[in-house]
């Protein structure tokens, strides 16, 4: 076969792969509108137990812990574990804790592992409630009503009976490419856990708006399967826990978390690398599916340009226009729903972003962060 014609025969499988990504599985998300459900009183809410692991976290939880503690809920608890702080943490503790008798603290001391999956572990054991709420210390609710509504996806219905509630937890919006970046990332990856989700494939969380049953963590051996790394504690555990019949999604903006941006590309490069050293962990057709995402994504690019230097620059550009026409609307329909509109008129340039991350950045990650698990 002609180098040119198998060169175009990929760039079409990789265009049509990509679009059946995009209309299987995202368009879920960008399409969903959560079953209409009764409204339940305070009387029938479900306690709650709100976790946060916090190391030198001080002028965080001093600033954002009152809008977990003053939330419009009736029976809830929220659970500081101090991994070890060096700074003031316990003193903005006790002063929290003298306002707000439903606050408790834990401390672990000395840091016995890297991340906080042991300290995460210590406040499981401890909280009181059969439903688990987790956020980060660097966190906020977008609204007194995030239990609220977090509360309301744990109802049964005649399609799921939930123990996990994936949430959605965007970056505020700033000024600067990196900002810009960072939103349009945590969004195309809310696209993907979302959408499998409601295809019956839940395969992660995110740490920043998450819930789940506490008899979960005995059921699937907590983070024993992952205690050599130090990320995981949210995507693995979901990973290992979610079910077609278990999971449900709340991304409702009453219900979002928000969180800042790294302040440099090379803190948010840390931060991406420590996600994807947990990716690696996850189930093989999890891995299978994401990669075929990311493949495919990839393949499309970089065979524009092959495709167009072989003469085929109508097929090309054929190809181009098809993916961006029918991708952008999924994109936009689910960025005006997130509350990140001003990210669709940028979506061409950035989409080009996602396969540059996919291709560059995401191999020499791993690859670096295996060097430093074999250095260890």
């Amino acid at each position: 076969m002609p180098f040119e014609s198998l060169s175009a025969a990929l760039l079409i499988s990789a265009t049509v792969i990509q679009l059946a990504f995009w209309w299987g599985v995202y368009a879920r998300l960008a399409f969903h509108r959560p079953t209409a459900q009764a409204v339940l009183s305070d009387d029938e809410l479900p306690p709650l137990s709100v976790l946060v692991c916090a190391r030198n976290e001080a002028e965080n939880l001093q600033r954002h812990l009152p809008a977990l503690l003053e939330q419009d809920y009736p029976c809830f608890e929220v659970v500081v574990a101090d991994d070890d702080s060096s700074d003031n943490t316990l003193q903005v503790l006790a002063t929290l804790r003298a306002e707000y008798p439903h606050l408790r603290a834990i401390r672990l001391s000395p840091k016995i592992s890297p991340g906080k999956k042991a300290a995460l572990s210590a406040a499981i054991v401890r909280a009181q409630h059969k439903w688990l709420i987790f956020t980060d210390a660097d966190c906020w609710p977008a609204s007194p009503q995030w239990l609220r509504r977090m509360a309301q996806a744990m109802q049964p219905d005649r399609r799921l009976l939930p123990e996990i509630v994936l949430g959605y937890g965007p970056l505020v919006p700033g000024p600067g490419l990196l900002n810009r970046w960072a939103r349009f990332e945590t969004l195309y990856t809310a696209l993907q856990y979302g959408g499998f989700a409601l295809r019956g494939i839940p395969y992660m969380g995110v740490g920043r708006n998450l819930a789940w049953q506490k008899h979960l963590f005995a059921q699937t051996g907590g983070f024993s399967a992952h205690a050599d790394i130090a990320s995981g504690d949210d995507d693995l555990f979901v990973n290992a826990a979610a079910t077609r019949r278990n999971t449900a999604l709340c991304f409702e903006p009453e219900a979002f978390t928000y969180s800042l941006t790294a302040p440099t590309w090379a803190a948010w490069a840390r931060q991406k690398r420590r996600h994807l050293s947990a990716g690696i962990r996850y189930r093989s057709l999890h891995q299978t599916l994401l990669a075929a995402s990311a493949g495919s994504h990839v393949l499309h690019y970089a065979l524009l340009g092959v495709v167009a230097l072989e003469g085929a620059s109508l097929l090309a550009l054929a190809c181009w226009a098809v993916r961006m026409a029918l991708a952008a609307p999924v994109f936009a329909r689910t960025a005006r729903h997130l509350r990140e509109s001003d990210l669709r008129l940028w979506f061409p340039l950035l989409d080009v972003g996602m396969a540059l991350y996919w291709a560059v950045f995401t191999p020499l990650a791993l690859l670096r962060s295996h060097q430093q698990r074999s250095w260890r």
